[in-house]
């Protein structure tokens, strides 16, 4: 009787991922200017999101950077998300992952790749921490 309740209790406690479909690439730049493991992640993500025969999606965050969004359509990107304002010109965690987490929740990927850079590291780190979900680092 114990375990029957606590399997159901873990249950219920696990998230539907039934909504969860496509592939998300978080573009890293700086300045204005895509780092290039951001275009060979688009790559792989199409392979991805094609054997899953889902979208493949990019997400640009910035200050002036619609132009990346344009060149992550050229990469192969279906759908493409951008944040744009000042307090997003230079990396910094917090904002980035909140920008982050806001559009997880709302596109729902079932994959989301970051470059193995410091600061996709650190990206993927802080929002790993609040899903429901594993981190895989350096595939």
């Amino acid at each position: 009787m114990a375990n029957e309740q606590a399997s159901e209790q873990s249950e219920a406690a696990m998230p539907d991922w039934s909504a969860y479909r496509g592939v998300l690439i978080v573009v890293e730049q700086r300045d204005g200017a895509a780092k290039k493991v951001s275009w060979q992640l688009l790559g792989e993500g199409k392979k991805l999101a094609a054997k899953l025969d889902a979208p493949l999606m990019a997400l640009v965050i910035g200050e002036d950077v619609a132009h990346l969004a344009e060149e992550a359509v050229y990469y192969g990107a279906d759908r493409v998300f951008l944040c744009e304002g000042p307090e997003l010109r230079t990396y910094r965690t917090r904002p980035y992952s909140r920008v982050c987490l806001k559009l997880i929740e709302e596109a729902k990927p079932e994959i989301v790749l970051f470059g193995a850079t410091a600061t996709g590291r650190d990206l993927a780190g802080a929002i790993a921490t609040h899903l429901p979900t594993g981190l895989t680092a350096d595939t």
